[in-house]
Parts: C-alpha cells; sequence; structure tokens
C-alpha cells in the first residue's frame, strides 16, 4: 500500500523507534522473569552474601528501603514510557481509521456504480430478449417435409 495514510504510518522519528522496543521489551516475559531475579538476587545479596562473607550489616537490611526506592523510581520512568506507547498507538489507530474510512467510501462509490451498470446491463439484456422474440415471429419457419 503506498498510501499517504501508509506513509504516515511508517514514519517515525528516532525518538519513538526508541520508544516502541523499549516498550515493547519492557511489556514482555523476558523483561518480568529478569526483573525478578534481580529482585531476588537484592534480596539474598543484601540479606545473606554481604552478612556472611564481609561480616557487616547488610547495605540495604530487610525492609529493603533502596530496592522499594528503586523500584518507585522505575515505576516513575516507566509509567511516562508506558503513556508516551499509548499515545503513539492511539495516533496510529487513528491513522488507520481515516485509511479504513477513505477505503469503505471508494467501496460504497464502486459498489453504486457496479450496482448501476448490472441493471443497465439487465435492461439491455430484456431488449435483446424482446427483439428476438420480435424477429423469429415475423421469421417464417421452415418445416422439414415429413
Amino acid at each position: 500500500m503506498s498510501t499517504p495514510h501508509c506513509k504516515q504510518l511508517t514514519k517515525t522519528a528516532p525518538s519513538e523507534n526508541a520508544l516502541l522496543t523499549t516498550s515493547s521489551f519492557g511489556g514482555s516475559w523476558p523483561f518480568i522473569f529478569m526483573f525478578l531475579g534481580m529482585i531476588v538476587l537484592w534480596m539474598v545479596v543484601n540479606t545473606f552474601l554481604i552478612q556472611r562473607v564481609f561480616g557487616h550489616r547488610p547495605f540495604d537490611p530487610y525492609p529493603y528501603i533502596a530496592l522499594n526506592l528503586v523500584l518507585s523510581g522505575l515505576a516513575g520512568i516507566q509509567a511516562p514510557i508506558i503513556m508516551m506507547s499509548q499515545n503513539r498507538a492511539a495516533a496510529r489507530d487513528e491513522i488507520l481509521a481515516s485509511h479504513h474510512y477513505d477505503e469503505t467510501h471508494k467501496i460504497d462509490e464502486l459498489l453504486g456504480s457496479n450496482t448501476e451498470l448490472t441493471r443497465q446491463v439487465h435492461d439491455l439484456a430484456q431488449k435483446i430478449h424482446q427483439m428476438t422474440e420480435q424477429i423469429s415471429a415475423r421469421v417464417p419457419r421452415n418445416e422439414p417435409p415429413a
């Protein structure tokens, strides 16, 4: 398709490409599993590894305040990214809806003209049939000898 609507859909700025890539990865199962793994790793490292290996208090003890801060910051960054991605999807949907409306309008026009042409062909076929009957009524039939 090489319509103006399709050209609008394919034009993306580098920031939009980065947004689409980020939002597609951020909403995937690998991201979720990787993120859960990072949280578990943070808890294990802070609760057991630092305390046992180095003999110190954990950097971020049980309530995990630093982890909570990181997660809150991540949520604060992800929310605008998700909203921008939704805005981009809404703009794309609006362009597609406009394209579908235009195409439907063109198809309706073609259907109307096709219906008119079909009616004209039907009328012509009836006239031909009537003329054929008139001609055959005027032409004497030669019956074969018995």
